[in-house]
C-alpha cells in the first residue's frame, strides 16, 4: 500500500512552524550513534531521504515542541534499549512521511521524539464522514518490543464508537487493549502506521455497532440491522456534538487544520444530515444521495435532536466567521 497524500497549501501557523524532517533524522541518528554506529546502508538512506512538504496539510510534519496539552508530555523518555528504540523511531518517521493514507495528519516534535499527535478524518460513506478524531501517542520505554501508548481526545459525552472511550482508552488489538492473534497483535514488524490504518479503516467504519464484542453474530438479522441503524443515529448526534466542542476548544497542534477542514466541509456535513432528515420525513432530497449505512428512515427523536445539535454547531462556526445557512428541505 503506497498512499502519498497531497498536502494543502496552508501553513502550520505562527506558533507551529514546521522544520525540515532531515533535522529530526539527524537527532535520531546522533542518539543511535551514542549507543553504536548505524550501518552504512541506513546512513545512506537517511542522507538520500527527501524532506517532506513542511506545511499544515495532511501528512507528516515536524514541530519544535510538544504542546502543553499532550497526554504524555509529563512522562519521562527512558528507553530500556536505546539503540533499538532510536532505530525504530527512525523507521517510523520514514514510514509516516511516505506512506500515510489520505485524511491523516501526524505531528512529531523535536524536543520529544517519543511523542506524536495524530488526527484522522472520518472516512467517506460512514457516519463518521467529515468528523475529526485526535489522538496522542507515546513510543514508550519498552518500544519497539511493546506497542505505542495511545490516548483518544473525546469531545462528546459517552462513546461515539465501541472502541473509543470517553476517558481516552483506545481498544485496538495492535495496541494490546483488545483481543487478537497473529498479525492482529503487536510484533517485531508492526508499526504506528498500521495502528493508524486500523483506526481509520477498521474502527471508523459504516456499521460500528458490530465492533462491540459479541454483536457480530447479529449481522444479517433484522434485529441486527435495526440495532445498527439506531447506533448510527447515536453516532451522528455524538459526531455533531464532538465537532461543536472541538471548535470551541480546538486541540493543539491541530487548531488551524481543524478550522481549515471545517471551512471546507461543514456546509456539506450539515446539508447531508438535513437531507437525511428530510428523507426520513418523506420529503425529497434530490441533491444528496441516501446514506451508505443503515439510518433512513431515522426516528423522530433523532430528527428533532439533530436539528438543535446542528444549530449549536452553526453557532460555534460563526465564532470563526463561518456561516452555514440551514437548508430549505
Amino acid at each position: 500500500m503506497k498512499h502519498v497524500s497531497k498536502p494543502h497549501k496552508a501553513g502550520c501557523g505562527k506558533n507551529m512552524a514546521c522544520s525540515n524532517l532531515a533535522g529530526a533524522l539527524d537527532i535520531v541518528i546522533l542518539l543511535v550513534t551514542a549507543e553504536g554506529e548505524p550501518d552504512e546502508t541506513e546512513a545512506r538512506e537517511n542522507e538520500a531521504s527527501p524532506a517532506p512538504t513542511t506545511n499544515g496539510g495532511e501528512g507528516f510534519c515536524l514541530l519544535e515542541s510538544a504542546p502543553v496539552g499532550h497526554r504524555f508530555r509529563l512522562s519521562m523518555l527512558q528507553p530500556s534499549e536505546p539503540k533499538s528504540f532510536y532505530g525504530a523511531v527512525n523507521r517510523e518517521i520514514k514510514l509516516l512521511k511516505s506512506d500515510l493514507p489520505p485524511g491523516v495528519w501526524v505531528r512529531g516534535f523535536e524536543d520529544r521524539i517519543d511523542l506524536l499527535s495524530v488526527m484522522i478524518a472520518g472516512p467517506k460513506k460512514t457516519p463518521y464522514e467529515d468528523g475529526l478524531f485526535v489522538f496522542d501517542v507515546q513510543l514508550g520505554g519498552e518500544y519497539p518490543r511493546a506497542p505505542p501508548l495511545c490516548h483518544y481526545h473525546s469531545y462528546c459525552t459517552d462513546r461515539l464508537n465501541p472502541n473509543l472511550y470517553e476517558d481516552g482508552k483506545v481498544c485496538v488489538s495492535l495496541l494490546g487493549t483488545w483481543s487478537g492473534r497473529g498479525v492482529e497483535v503487536w510484533g517485531k514488524d508492526s508499526s504506528l502506521l498500521q495502528v493508524i490504518v486500523s483506526l481509520q479503516g477498521l474502527i471508523l467504519n459504516a456499521e460500528p455497532y458490530f465492533n462491540e464484542a459479541g454483536y457480530e453474530k447479529q449481522k444479517g438479522s433484522q434485529q441486527g440491522k435495526e440495532n445498527s441503524r439506531m447506533y448510527n443515529e447515536m453516532v451522528l448526534l455524538k459526531l455533531v456534538q464532538s465537532m461543536t466542542r472541538m471548535l470551541l476548544n480546538p486541540p493543539e497542534p491541530f487548531r488551524e487544520e481543524i478550522l481549515s477542514h471545517l471551512r471546507h466541509s461543514a456546509a456539506g456535513l450539515c446539508r447531508r444530515l438535513e437531507a437525511w432528515v428530510a428523507l426520513s420525513n418523506g420529503k425529497a432530497a434530490p441533491d444528496v444521495p441516501p446514506p451508505d449505512f443503515p439510518l433512513v428512515p431515522a426516528s423522530r427523536g433523532f430528527c428533532l435532536t439533530l436539528d438543535s445539535s446542528l444549530e449549536a454547531f452553526r453557532s460555534a462556526l460563526r465564532r470563526y466567521n463561518v456561516e452555514v445557512a440551514p437548508s430549505n428541505l
